[in-house]
């Protein structure tokens, strides 16, 4: 595309991203693609993106990979099973029970 470059890359949380994409809605028409994504962002979404972005930083604090801390975010994991399930090929972390009792701290 003529003009357009990427200026920033990061990883965010579903919540995060049904928040963009609802503030594009609000400034003009979304192509069909784009709101089948804002559909399909509010249908999984299970925190405010504030709480989301907190949860994050909470997690990173103990030590968790960016990516595996938004991972954790979306999916919210309530026991050792549903946590294995993001670290499906590598070993739980050593604080995984600490990673459990944040996560309770935001389940709706």
């Amino acid at each position: 595309m003529v003009g357009k470059k990427i200026l920033e890359e990061r990883f965010v949380t579903i919540s995060e991203a049904y928040k963009i994409m609802k503030e594009r809605a609000e400034l003009g028409d979304l192509s069909y693609e784009q709101g089948c994504a804002l559909d399909y962002l509010q249908k999984l979404k299970k925190l405010p993106s504030e709480d989301a972005k907190k949860l994050v930083e909470e997690l990173i604090n103990l030590g968790i990979d960016e990516k595996d801390a938004v991972k954790i975010a979306d999916i919210l994991p309530i026991d050792k099973d549903d946590l294995r399930a993001i670290y499906y090929k590598r070993d739980l972390p050593e604080n995984w029970e600490e990673i459990l009792e944040v996560v309770k701290k935001y389940l709706p």
